[in-house]
């Protein structure tokens, strides 16, 4: 609850520097960032893959080792995040840097700028790259506070740097490009030394063991096949969207990632405190605990999210125009669509999580993979057949209930014996039964005539915020669930004197 009060935090902070950065940058430049930072994106898949190895070996090595292979797994996470850093920046200033000047629908006056972010933004990559050992280590211990502090930490570096953008004078595009590798190299900072004061994991030495490089290595292998396949074509999409319909398009859809980010914060703290504890109960044979622990994170991530969905979704139009003032055609579309792929992808993280709780995921990344990279495929189709440009993200939204299908069906036969008719009953069907009480009221309170903008904002936002939660507490929270949540409540209140 602590974190989730916190997230609220973020999310106001960070909706508020995006207007300031969207309107000091203006919408070319805009759009300019989110294309070029999206070549780098591209060539950090193989990091990716090998942040989520590095979680899941710390976890299991704080559940069932020792402090020395503690530490010699931290230290093998360092050095082959260096040597995928090395990688990236190579990648990125031979066949990135020939993307950028070659292939991206830039204005030919801005290119010069857009070279220079883009060399910002290799450097800031790769120090980020460096960063994730650190993270996956107070994930790993399960010091959740500490996270979600440093978290508020980065907002708020982020923050001044809109602020700044404002004042300093000179190209805002290249000025906003450095002050955002600034607030990466403060980061760095502060996670290594906190890590390296309270984790006696988190002290470098040298690696020797070659059983743990190797494990590292495999596990982040087919995880590899997977991410890549991920990013390639999430990036894939956004660089056909430029191509068909050039940058503007890509502010809107920039518009709708800032916000999706934004609002996946709120449930990506709980998601982030149940994964070790997952990790835990698979390596040591817990499969009881698992089952019910793994429903339980789908279903409440289910219920914070739409506690914040539903709102936002009806209130989308005024928001945007308060936010940002002018905003660009179709991101109210891009908006609601991708919010929706967010909840879908949102309630099926616990299930990846699990089933790559296990060292040997080669099954579950070729199959996943062969259905999502139809993505780009059908999204080339569908664009060359010039139909409107959010229709990507409805296509992803197929995608995604596809994926869901697959997830299920390979857990079939797994040694746990999850329970799948249970999963989908309670984090699919009574959901979103229940939760058509709250969207039919809220469709009923728009009909209200109110003129003022800010008041019909607030007014309705609240109360269609009142109704999900209170369907939710009454409908879809159990007996124990109401009860632990009436006690955590009752320590917030002052004692009495």
């Amino acid at each position: 609850m602590y974190l989730y009060l916190r997230m609220f935090v973020i999310l106001v902070v960070s909706l508020y520097t995006t207007r300031i950065v969207f309107n000091a940058l203006g919408v070319e430049d805009y759009g300019i960032y989110n294309v070029v930072g999206g070549v780098i994106v591209f060539f950090t898949f193989i990091n990716t893959s090998l942040t989520g190895a590095t979680q899941r070996f710390l976890t299991a090595e704080l559940a069932e080792g020792n402090p020395d292979s503690q530490r010699e797994v931290f230290s093998t996470a360092i050095a082959a995040h260096l040597l995928i850093g090395l990688a990236v920046v190579l990648l990125g200033e031979t066949i990135g840097l020939w993307f950028l000047n070659s292939v991206l629908n830039i204005p030919p006056e801005r290119m010069h700028a857009a070279n220079i972010v883009y060399q910002l933004s290799i450097l800031s990559t790769f120090i980020s790259l460096l960063q994730a050992p650190f993270e996956a280590s107070i994930n790993a211990y399960e010091k959740m506070s500490v996270y979600a502090w440093f978290s508020i930490f980065d907002v708020l570096f982020k923050l001044g740097v809109a602020f700044l953008i404002m004042t300093l004078s000179g190209d805002k595009l290249i000025v906003y490009g450095l002050l955002l590798l600034a607030v990466r190299v403060l980061n760095i900072l502060i996670y290594g030394f906190y890590c390296h004061r309270n984790f006696p994991m988190c002290r470098f030495k040298r690696p020797r063991g070659r059983k743990t490089f190797k494990g590292l290595f495999s596990y982040t292998g087919w995880a590899v096949f997977g991410t890549a396949t991920y990013v390639g074509t999430n990036q894939g999409v956004t660089m056909l969207v430029n191509y068909f319909n050039g940058v503007i398009v890509n502010a809107a859809m920039g518009i709708s990632n800032q916000i999706v980010n934004v609002v996946s914060r709120f449930v990506a703290s709980f998601q982030t405190a149940f994964r070790p504890q997952i990790v835990k109960y698979y390596v040591t044979g817990n499969s009881e605990d698992l089952s019910k622990l793994t429903i339980r994170a789908s279903r409440m991530s289910a219920y914070l999210l739409l506690l914040i969905l539903v709102p936002i979704c009806f209130e989308i139009k005024d928001f945007l125009g308060i936010w940002l003032g002018e905003y660009p055609q179709y991101a109210v579309e891009f908006c609601l669509l991708t919010l929706l792929c967010l909840y879908l992808e949102t309630i099926s993280n616990p299930l990846i999580t699990l089933i790559t709780s296990d060292k040997d995921i080669r099954k579950y990344q070729i199959t996943v993979s062969l259905i999502y990279s139809t993505n780009l495929i059908l999204c080339w189709l569908a664009l060359a057949l010039n139909v409107v440009p959010y229709m990507v993200i409805v296509i992803r939204l197929a995608i995604d209930l596809a994926l869901i299908a697959a997830r299920l069906l390979l857990m079939r036969g797994k040694w746990y014996d999850f329970p799948i008719m249970e999963w989908l009953k309670k984090v699919v069907a009574k959901p979103l039964i229940v939760m058509a009480i709250p969207v039919a009221l809220s469709f009923l309170v728009q009909r209200i005539p109110v003129q003022s903008v800010w008041i019909r904002l607030f007014l309705f936002s609240g109360l269609s915020c009142l109704m999900s939660g209170a369907s939710i507490y009454l409908l879809l929270l159990e007996d124990g669930e109401k009860a632990f949540l009436r006690e955590r409540l009752s320590r917030l209140k002052p004692s009495a004197r």
